[in-house]
């Protein structure tokens, strides 16, 4: 079984829970923004990627808070 800490999330997945679309992860990730995925499988058509959720969380604590701008 896998813990929790392990736990790896489709971009569906951490689509929903930032409330942002998926083409907007993989944005980010091209633009050093977002943790890069992992790739499983070959890199074909079989090939999926998915994310370590302690990475996600760890993006997520770096953020900043509050209002930007002036």
């Amino acid at each position: 079984m896998t813990s929790p800490s392990r736990k790896m999330l489709r971009v569906s997945e951490i689509a929903d829970w930032l409330n942002v679309s998926k083409s907007t992860i993989y944005k980010w990730v091209k633009e050093g923004n977002f943790p890069e995925p992992i790739i499983l499988g070959e890199g074909d058509r079989s090939a999926a990627s998915r994310w370590p959720k302690e990475e996600v969380d760890l993006w997520l604590e770096s953020r900043p808070r509050g209002v930007q701008g002036d």
